[in-house]
């Protein structure tokens, strides 16, 4: 199926966006140099290799949807953290239960003193978990949007004369323009600024 530019009228520049899309996507495998690592009596030799994915900036502009972020990281500190925080306030049960200040106002300063270092752990504990969370439910969304957005992101089409995005029977527009039409059909316009 062979589409006319709206603006500038040609079609061999024209191409479907998933198309541009997936043109735009590489795949790069590096091989590093030769590293010996001892190993028993003698020596292996081993290559370091990189592999990735080279995106261009057309394809990029055209992604269908947010990356999705892995939220592990966050999950992993909050349940480092618990150790110290736990020992934190078993250190300040013990120093308020050895050093009984003398009066009503010391106790009140002894505690607040001995809860500092609880306090913080636990609430850098609560703020990892709430990150956690958060990334969990970005990531959700943007799951349960992925289909619409794909089903709207499928049916433009790209003009590499122009650099702009078109439906059939429609108005070139932006890729900038296009992606943020195709993110609200996916219902996640808005995570871009929230993080």
């Amino acid at each position: 199926m062979e589409l006319a530019c709206p603006q500038c009228a040609q079609v061999d520049q024209v191409q479907s966006v998933p198309a541009v899309f997936q043109s735009g996507q590489t795949t790069y495998r590096v091989q590093g140099g030769m590293t010996a690592v001892p190993a028993g009596d003698g020596v292996v030799y081993t290559a370091t290799t990189h592999t990735g994915v080279s995106v261009t900036a057309t394809a990029a502009s055209l992604n269908p949807y947010p990356v999705l972020r892995g939220g592990g990281c966050f999950l992993t500190l909050a349940l480092v953290l618990l150790i110290p925080a736990f020992v934190f306030l078993a250190f300040a049960d013990d120093v308020l239960d050895e050093n009984v200040a003398p009066t009503a106002d010391g106790r009140v300063a002894q505690f607040i003193g001995a809860s500092i270092f609880p306090f913080g752990a636990f609430a850098l504990v609560a703020l990892f978990a709430v990150l956690f969370v958060l990334r969990s439910r970005r990531n959700a969304r943007i799951r349960r949007g992925i289909p619409d957005a794909l089903e709207y992101w499928r049916q433009a089409w790209f003009c590499h004369r122009c650099g702009g995005v078109f439906f059939p029977r429609g108005d070139l527009m932006s890729a900038a323009t296009f992606r943020g039409q195709v993110w609200r059909a996916g219902d996640y316009a808005g995570l871009t600024r929230r993080r």
